[in-house]
């Protein structure tokens, strides 16, 4: 039998040894749609699509729900409020989470990861409900050492707060870690504290930038 392999051992690429991965979480570990949510928050309100985008995302609201700057009931209340009408709280939480679906070939390249012997960590702006919801119906929560979730923080991306926390728990230096996300704004803002980041754009696309970088298990996730 093969000795175990440690992060010590790893051989290190031009850029530098890499130690810990940090993964974003919606578009990226897991697909979502907010459009789903408009929809089917719409269809308990009887108003249109657009009247709860406003109410919901082009207010601020469900950024500040993300943030843990408001309550659930805070956030329902403004929901009703905003839509003029009193929802069955139960029910729009049941339709604001229906709209999550899986990214099997992301979930195996983390798994293939993880099992390299890298520290892991999920650095995701989500709202207690969602975490919950993908909690119980997923697997990939499970390969992570350390979960930096914007409402626990108290803190979304691309805030320096969340970025800080999430590199004192990848317990390695900042240029040790490397932060895959899917929104530019949230890879420049891991950059500008020394994180190297990477857009996701395809899966295949990510895999051969991370074998070019030297991590280990990326390539055999693509066979």
């Amino acid at each position: 039998m093969s000795p175990r392999l440690t992060l010590e051992s790893k051989p290190e690429s031009k850029i530098g040894a890499i130690r810990t991965v940090i993964f974003d979480m919606g578009n990226v570990l897991i697909n979502f749609s907010h459009e789903k949510a408009c929809r089917q928050i719409a269809a308990l309100a009887g108003r249109s699509t657009d009247d709860v985008f406003k109410v919901l995302f082009a207010s601020g609201l469900e950024m500040q729900y993300e943030a843990g700057q408001i309550s659930r009931a805070k956030l329902l209340q403004e929901i009703d409020a905003g839509l003029d009408c009193k929802l069955d709280g139960a029910k729009v939480i049941d339709a604001a989470c229906d709209i999550f679906w899986a990214k099997p070939d992301m979930e195996n390249l983390a798994a293939a990861i993880k099992k390299s012997g890298y520290r892991m960590v999920l650095l995701s702006n989500v709202n207690e409900d969602h975490f919950d919801y993908i909690q119980a119906r997923y697997e990939f929560p499970k390969l992570f050492d350390e979960l930096v979730l914007s409402y626990k923080v108290g803190a979304c991306k691309p805030d320096e707060k969340i970025y800080h926390h999430a590199i004192s728990v990848a317990r390695c230096a900042a240029h040790e870690c490397i932060f895959i996300d899917d929104v530019q704004e949230n890879i420049d803002a891991a950059n500008r504290h020394g994180i190297r980041g990477i857009t996701y754009k395809t899966t295949p696309e990510l895999i051969k930038v991370l074998d070019s970088m030297g991590l280990m298990g990326a390539k055999a996730a693509s066979r």
